[in-house]
Parts: C-alpha cells; sequence; structure tokens
C-alpha cells in the first residue's frame, strides 16, 4: 500500500506539546503552521504488511496465543516516515532553534499515528474483517524483544534493526495486528496505557 499525504489536526500536535488546557503563543501557533504546511515535503513514508500464519509462528506468551486464537487472521506491519524529519530536527537543534525542533518531533508522531490509521483502514477494507487487537513491542504481555520477530516478517532495505531492536530510520513503527468478525475490538494502546501523552 502506499501513502503520499498525512493529515496533521493541529490540536492533536497542540495536546503533545502541553497546550491542551493552556493559551498558545503567537510565535508557537506560527511554527505550528509552518511546520504543519512542509511536512509532507519531508516525508518519505513505506510501508510493509506480510501475513502471519496464527499456527506456527515465533512469538510467545498467553496474550499472543490469545489474540491469534480469537482471529481470523494476523499480520506483522512495519512502517516509516523515513530519516528527513528527524535530519531537520538535528538541524534545527543544532542551529539552537529548540521550539522548531520540538514541534517537528511533535509533528511526527502525529503523522506516524496517521500513517497507522490508515493501515488498518486498509487491512480493515482488503480483508472485510474488523479489527480485533494491535499488539506493539513494549505493551504488557508483548515484550519489546517482538520487535525482532516482527521484522522477520517484514524484512526491507528501507528499514533496518539492531541487535537491541532499535529501527532506524528513528521515527518507525513495528506492530502486529489481529482481526476477527467475531470478537469485539479490544481498547486501544492508548486506553490501556498508564502514562497518558494527554
Amino acid at each position: 500500500m502506499k501513502i503520499h499525504n498525512v493529515k496533521i489536526e493541529k490540536e492533536t500536535v497542540l495536546k503533545f506539546l502541553g497546550y491542551k488546557n493552556r493559551e498558545v503563543t503567537p510565535y508557537i501557533n506560527k511554527v505550528i503552521d509552518e511546520e504543519i504546511e512542509n511536512i509532507n515535503n519531508i516525508l518519505d513514508i513505506e510501508v510493509y504488511i506480510n501475513e502471519i500464519n496464527k499456527d506456527i509462528h515465533n512469538f510467545s506468551g498467553e496474550y499472543v496465543r490469545s489474540c491469534f486464537e480469537n482471529s481470523e487472521k494476523a499480520y506483522a506491519v512495519l512502517y516509516t516516515i523515513g530519516s528527513k524529519i528527524e535530519e531537520k530536527i538535528l538541524y534545527y537543534t543544532n542551529n539552537n532553534d529548540m521550539i522548531r525542533a520540538m514541534v517537528l518531533d511533535k509533528i511526527g508522531i502525529v503523522a506516524l499515528d496517521y500513517v497507522g490509521e490508515e493501515i488498518k483502514k486498509y487491512l480493515k477494507k482488503e480483508t472485510d474483517i474488523n479489527i480485533y487487537c494491535e499488539l506493539y513491542p513494549g505493551d504488557k504481555g508483548f515484550e519489546v524483544k517482538n520487535q525482532c520477530i516482527i521484522y522477520e516478517y517484514v524484512k526491507n532495505n528501507n528499514i533496518s534493526i539492531n541487535e537491541y531492536g532499535q529501527m532506524t530510520p528513528i521515527k518507525s513503527v513495528a506492530l502486529v495486528v489481529c482481526l476477527s468478525s467475531q470478537c469485539e475490538k479490544k481498547g486501544s494502546r492508548c486506553d490501556r496505557c498508564l502514562n497518558k501523552c494527554f
């Protein structure tokens, strides 16, 4: 699948920056608008999807077993928004423009979330099955080491991973998506998170 542009909701960026209940200064407002306007010029979106055999795989743990058991299909998913955004954040940092660096970093997170949502819409449309659960390395019941296992399913030349499971480009995400027509969708990872972003 191809995603050429992302849509960034300014309200979400403001929340990530801690402006949920605070007034935004005119300068920060201007910086956010400018960086949102230019974001698609520096994104290099790549998406990799591969179906997982639910009966023969290298994942372990009760939570994974339960998710696979209650699903009809499972997919390894890997995506990135590329390295240009990190280069620009570094450029801003090296030129003492920390506000722009911080704003662009948060916009990048929102862009990653947008890509993730588009992937789930695509899988739902292609399979005509509902998303049941999403397994992210590091979530409760799904250890960080699973990032390397996911990567094996979607190996490619644009995203690399080291022995510690860290991916390059930095703004890359690996997950497993399970789909089921019989089970209700489990809560999102944000619902389960104890350390809310906003």
